[in-house]
């Protein structure tokens, strides 16, 4: 029986161990035994841009609780580990966690540097021990559907594609981290990250780029990216400076030769000159499926290209590139 322990039991992390409960009784091979978080949980329900979680119905007594992450990994004797920590402790943790002997799964961004993420890797080659980072949309049903039309050519070449993705100010983390650029790297960091690393994973590096930035009401609340390939033009905008009560939204629009391809609310609209039509999706909830991917990579050994490491390693850089060529408005 393998054991695990959550570290952070915040809103995503409240989301993962809802998910980590369900696959302990499908696959039965693996029990949480301890929780790391400032405070034990207050609350079972929880809102995220994705919905309500509810973990209303789990005894939490059962489970051991630690304040300080070291101190549990000295306690236990656990397999793996999931941390769903703010971004400044990602290496951190993650070095920590495999220097001792322990799978981590790690919350997206990977870090902050590529020097931050060189160490993670290292940490993981060294140890022989598995590193994955949480860049959910790898898994999600709608964008493999596109990369399968990507690399099919089922629609032709894409020729041109776009990301958008909008949000009010995240008022919601502790001490307020999450606006601090030098912690969280910004709006470019904590939720833009989330197309480029699509961008990343869908069409590689471009041959080069044009960014701006915006900083009236927080630092690098907003960016906005060309990334221009050969034969290929993908343009990216992110803000997360809207008021309160705009809701949060994401879209990515694909032009390929034979038709307009939309991802928007986990639906990909094929728009042709004939017909419209939604395609159908294989799969479940991402962040469902990518834990099914750690959860077979430390458990059962198999290899997972798209949970590679090294590749969102890739992501960073980009978002990096970005960030340093960028003009400021």
């Amino acid at each position: 029986m393998y054991k695990y322990a959550i570290i952070g039991l915040g809103g995503l992390g409240k989301l993962h161990l809802g998910n980590l409960l369900r696959l302990e009784q499908e696959r039965g091979d693996f029990a949480l035994q301890a929780i790391c978080d400032k405070r034990p949980p207050q609350e079972s329900n929880v809102k995220l841009n994705l919905g309500t979680v509810d973990l209303g119905s789990i005894d939490f007594s059962q489970y051991r609780y630690y304040a300080d992450y070291k101190e549990m990994l000295a306690q236990e004797d656990l397999d793996f580990v999931i941390s769903v920590l703010p971004t400044f402790m990602h290496e951190e943790v993650a070095v920590y966690a495999l220097e001792h002997g322990v799978h981590i799964f790690s919350e997206k961004p990977m870090a902050l540097t590529l020097d931050a993420c060189d160490r993670m890797l290292d940490a993981a080659e060294k140890s022989g021990k598995r590193l994955m980072i949480g860049q959910c949309l790898r898994f999600d049903p709608a964008y493999r559907k596109v990369r399968d039309y990507i690399r099919t050519g089922e629609l032709g070449r894409c020729y041109r594609a776009e990301f958008t993705r909008y949000s009010p100010i995240p008022a919601w983390s502790k001490g307020g981290w999450i606006v601090d650029v030098k912690l969280s790297g910004g709006c470019a960091f904590d939720m833009h990250v989330h197309d480029v690393d699509l961008i990343n994973w869908l069409f590689g590096h471009p041959k080069s780029l044009r960014s701006a930035v915006t900083e009236v009401k927080l630092g690098l609340e907003s960016i906005f990216t060309q990334y221009f390939y050969d034969g290929l033009l993908v343009s990216s905008a992110a803000d997360w400076s809207m008021p309160g009560t705009f809701p949060f939204e994401a879209r990515s629009l694909f032009n390929f030769e034979k038709a307009t391809v939309v991802v928007k609310d986990d639906r990909v609209t094929v728009y042709q000159d004939e017909e419209t039509f939604e395609a159908e999706l294989d799969g479940e909830d991402h962040f469902l499926d990518e834990m099914r991917a750690f959860l077979r990579m430390v458990i059962e050994g198999v290899d997972c290209p798209d949970a590679d490491p090294a590749t969102v390693r890739e992501s960073v850089r980009l978002a990096r590139w970005e960030i340093d060529a960028a003009d400021h408005i």
